[in-house]
Order: structure tokens, then C-alpha cells, then sequence
């Protein structure tokens, strides 16, 4: 089911990305069950709402195949399921054209980079998930699970599409496998798992563009943590860690959560809870989203070494920002918030200091974000 806007400006907006070159973002909102597409204009950071999809119930982590011709989305509610749906090539519209089962209610989802699995993490239920992608549209039915420690949050693949790399929060372990270029299988680098201080809360995932190191984001102490990946083994081995949480915020330290009780409703204590984290194109530029404050921080990476060390905390207006993205080139960061009515888009500065340029109307409850840049056609 589809919802296009009707305004003038938008269809010339639409119109338009037949000639030129492209920026889309995907936003899913699981309170009212769509995924929302939008344009970015990459000179000026103006956002549009160009049009929303119906997908269902608590749709929630999206995912784009790496020739961005695919996009899925999942379900967090019974019967668990994926969702695919192919991207036009000319203006981004989304068409359905799949469904599969999944393995359990997944708070994370991605695609290993030759396009032929589809990797999930589920929070609740305590596993990661590998499915086969079927013509490349399709989750096969078949899917294999492996058990984790409590609260698996995220999983994606190296630069390379040799190696797994999962956030296991609960356990504070970062996750570490090879894949099986054939089948999917992982199987443990060495002990399976790298360690982090009591209570960091290991949450999402991304690599440096170079390839050489991975940085986590801990969700209960606000700080990120860079790993060197060996390049033979693919094993990790940290490098650096960075508090992203000033003193200025007043913030007390994290604590598990979970579905019943996810905003600590019953602990009047401001506590940090960081979410998501992004990094520029050109590899020296990391964003790290916490919730509690309504703010971002920035962190200047060094590229060649690994190390990372904080520049500065911006609020936004977006409220218990959740996910965030950056444009191609690097100019734009867009940012949704779990209890906000807009999304905002916001021009990077100096130091990777943020301004709020433009916003366009959200969904209910916008949290997850997948850009496509588009060449001309």
C-alpha cells in the first residue's frame, strides 16, 4: 500500500532523479508500520518526504543489498518475517516482491557484501541468524541459528566478506566468526569472542572505510572502542577506546534493558544510552547517538592508526535519537528520534560540529536509517 504525496514540488522533485544523481533515505517507523522514503538534497541538506510504504506491524531494522537493488525490512512481531522489495532504479520507489520467516524478532539487520545472505541479531531471543537470499530477492526458509550470550544486538561482515562480527551487549563480548563464502556458516575465531569492560553493553557495528579496524559503540557507558582486525585470522584486538559522554550531561552510568521495561520507567535516574554509529566516507569522522539527552557526539578517527578521541556533543532536536546516517559526501548527517514528529538532516562543520538545515514529517516511532546514493540515468 502506498502513500504518495501529491504536492507539486515533489513530483518535480521525483521527476527530476531521471537526469541526475540521487540521494535517498529509507526511515522505518514501527508504530505506524512504514517505511518512509525520502530525498536528500546533497548540495543544500533539504529533506523530502516522497513517499511511504505499508509494511506491517513494528517494522523495524531495514537492510539494502550491496548493488542497491533490494531493500528488506523486518518485523519484530509474530509471525516473525522479512519483507523484500525491489528499489527503482530511476526514482528509488519501493515495490514488494518477497516475504520469508525469520528466526525470531530481530533488533538488527544486514547483508554480507556479495549480496547472498541475509544476517540478523536477535535481542530477545539471544542468537544470531544466517538465511541463503534466494535470486537475491528472497530469504530462503531454511535458517541457521547460533546461540549467544544475552542480548545480541547487532551483526555485519568485514570489508572483505570474510568475517562476521556480532555486538553481544549482555555478555559485553564482541562477537567474531568466518563465513563461509558457500554456505553461510560461521565458525569462531579462537575463543569466539573478544571482551569488554563490565557493563559497556556492546551494541552496533562499523567499519573503518579502510578495512583494518572495527569500532563498537557501547550502549551503557557511552564510549567507543576500536578494534584492529588481523587481516589473515580476522581476529580482533583493540586498539583505542573514547567517552562519548561529557560531564556537562549528568548522565549516570547504563543499565541492561529490555521489552518490558525499556525506557526505565521505574528508575528516575538519567542514565547514558547510546544507540547507533556512523562513519564518514573518508574515514575520519564517527557519530555516536545517545538517547537519554537527545544528543550526538563526535569523534575525529585517525585512519592509518585506529585511534579516536572525542571532539564534541550536539544536541538535537530530534527526541531519543535512535539511528543516524551521513550522506555520500560527507556534508549531511539526517537523524531520527523514537518520540519525535520530524527527521532532521544536519550540516556537518568544523570539527564535525552539527546544524540543523532541514526536516521533513516522520512515521511513528522512526528509528532505523538506510541511505542510497544513485547515480544519474
Amino acid at each position: 500500500m502506498k502513500q504518495p504525496l501529491v504536492l507539486a514540488a515533489v513530483m518535480a522533485c521525483t521527476l527530476a532523479v531521471n537526469v541526475h544523481a540521487a540521494t535517498f533515505a529509507y526511515i522505518s517507523s514501527p508504530g505506524d508500520g512504514l517505511v518512509t522514503q525520502y530525498q536528500l538534497d546533497e548540495n543544500t541538506g533539504a529533506l523530502t518526504l516522497v513517499e511511504q510504504t505499508l509494511v506491517g506491524d513494528q517494522v523495524n531494522p531495514l537492510a539494502i543489498s550491496p548493488d542497491g537493488k533490494v531493500l528488506f525490512a523486518a518485523q519484530r512481531v509474530k509471525p516473525f518475517q522479512v519483507q523484500g522489495f525491489s528499489i527503482d532504479q530511476k526514482n528509488g520507489h519501493l515495490q514488494a516482491i518477497s516475504k520469508a520467516p525469520l528466526a525470531d524478532s530481530l533488533a538488527y539487520l544486514s547483508v554480507d557484501r556479495s549480496g547472498h545472505f541475509l544476517l540478523g541479531a536477535s535481542y530477545g531471543a539471544d542468537l544470531l541468524s544466517v538465511q541463503a537470499i534466494d535470486g537475491g530477492t528472497r530469504p530462503s526458509e531454511q535458517i541457521q541459528t547460533i546461540k549467544t550470550g544475552p542480548h545480541a544486538h547487532s551483526i555485519r561482515t568485514d570489508l572483505s566478506n570474510r568475517f562476521v562480527y556480532a555486538g553481544n551487549l549482555g555478555a559485553d563480548h564482541v562477537l567474531q566468526y568466518r563465513l563461509d563464502a558457500k554456505t553461510g556458516s560461521l565458525s569462531p575465531i579462537g575463543t569466539g569472542f573478544v571482551s569488554v569492560p563490565a557493563k559497556t553493553g556492546p551494541r552496533h557495528l562499523a567499519f573503518a572505510p579502510n578495512g583494518k579496524y572495527l569500532y563498537v559503540v557501547g550502549e551503557m557507558s557511552g564510549t567507543v572502542t576500536s578494534f584492529a582486525i588481523d587481516p589473515d585470522s580476522g581476529a580482533l584486538t583493540q586498539v583505542a577506546v573514547a567517552d562519548g559522554i561529557p560531564a556537562s550531561l549528568k548522565l549516570a552510568h547504563g543499565e541492561v534493558r529490555d521489552a518490558s521495561n525499556n525506557d526505565l520507567k521505574d528508575d528516575p535516574t538519567p542514565r547514558i544510552w547510546a544507540a547507533d554509529l556512523r562513519i564518514s566516507a573518508d574515514g575520519t569522522l564517527l557519530y555516536m547517538t545517545e538517547r537519554t539527552s537527545s544528543s550526538v557526539s563526535a569523534f575525529h578517527l585517525e585512519p592509518a592508526s585506529g585511534q579516536l578521541s572525542f571532539l564534541g556533543n550536539y544536541p538535537v532536536e530530534e527526541k531519543q535519537p535512535r539511528n543516524i546516517a551521513l550522506s555520500a559526501n560527507g556534508r549531511w548527517l539526517l537523524v531520527t528520534g523514537e518520540k519525535s514528529a520530524t527527521v532532521g538532516s544536519y550540516a556537518i562543520g568544523d570539527k564535525g560540529a552539527l546544524k540543523r538545515v532541514s526536516e521533513a514529517p516522520s512515521g511513528k516511532g522512526a528509528l532505523w536509517i538506510e541511505m542510497l546514493h544513485m547515480p544519474g540515468v
